[in-house]
């Protein structure tokens, strides 16, 4: 997957469609969810919910790899680590000098790890089905300031731009003999210099274009401004709306009155 800020998949599911404002809602709701659930057996069923999800959408199976290569570490070294924050209880493991592996620390680390992936899901649900420009209005509908929206809509557009330029400048100087991380660190620094001017320059000159684009369209001007894509909330989005709170009141209910995902030896 090439480098960039958007890791919209296109798509006309009805996860696609859905409001953006609606989809905001459930990933906070989920996130807090997934934060009060300590539960190793119903992470992993939000985890696989959250991928049935996604394929559901029409987001390919590759995307959903790349997701893991970028959770991979960290899904690892979360339940390695774990135990050296001490001891919980329970059968012990494995022992080494002071430091001993209980079933509740692989337990516990193991939900830590599923939490940590979960909620990277759940972001990624929101992001890979969410174009730029509908999340930047959604944000705007919410009460952003127009100004910081397209502030925000801007970098979005030009951050992978820019990366892209440097990434090109930095190889064609290689190629012409430049060395890169050689040397002390004084050293190192000036090699990127010839980069940076660059890209700079060319920054500068898109700085410029875009200026000149947003005074032609008229950005600044005392008058009531309209959307090209506005964003409406239809009859499905109330619907599912009203079926996220219902489930997200009911099973945070449960997890604080009955305690419902609390952490536990057992799965369930």
């Amino acid at each position: 997957m090439s480098a960039g800020f958007d890791l919209y998949v296109p798509g006309q599911s009805y996860l696609h469609r859905l409001d953006p404002r609606v989809k905001l809602l459930g990933v906070l709701g989920g996130t807090v969810l997934l934060l009060a659930w300590g539960n190793l057996g119903l992470l992993l069923v939000a985890l696989g919910a959250l991928h049935a999800l996604l394929l559901g959408a029409g987001v390919p199976a590759g995307r959903l790899r790349w997701a893991w290569g970028v959770l991979l570490p960290v899904t690892v070294m979360i339940p390695l680590l774990w135990p050296l924050f001490g001891y919980a209880g329970g059968p012990v493991l494995w022992a080494w000098g002071p430091v001993r592996v209980g079933a509740l620390d692989l337990l516990q680390g193991l939900a830590m790890a599923a939490r940590v992936d979960a909620l990277a899901f759940l972001y990624f649900a929101w992001l890979f089905t969410t174009d730029q420009t509908r999340l930047v209005r959604g944000f705007v509908r919410l009460g952003l300031p127009y100004p910081w929206g397209l502030t925000l809509t801007i970098a979005l557009r030009y951050l992978p731009t820019f990366y892209g330029a440097y990434l090109a400048v930095r190889d064609a100087q290689q190629a012409r003999g430049l060395i890169l991380g050689v040397g002390h660190p004084v050293r190192r620094l000036r090699a990127f210099l010839p980069i940076l001017t660059a890209v700079v320059i060319q920054a500068l000159r898109t700085t410029e274009n875009l200026a000149r684009a947003l005074e032609a369209r008229g950005f600044g001007a005392p008058y009531p401004r309209t959307c090209l894509r506005e964003v409406r909330m239809g009859p499905g989005d109330w619907g599912t709306l009203a079926v996220l709170c219902t489930c997200l009141g009911g099973l945070l209910a449960a997890r604080f009155v009955w305690g419902f995902g609390a952490p536990l030896l057992r799965l369930w």
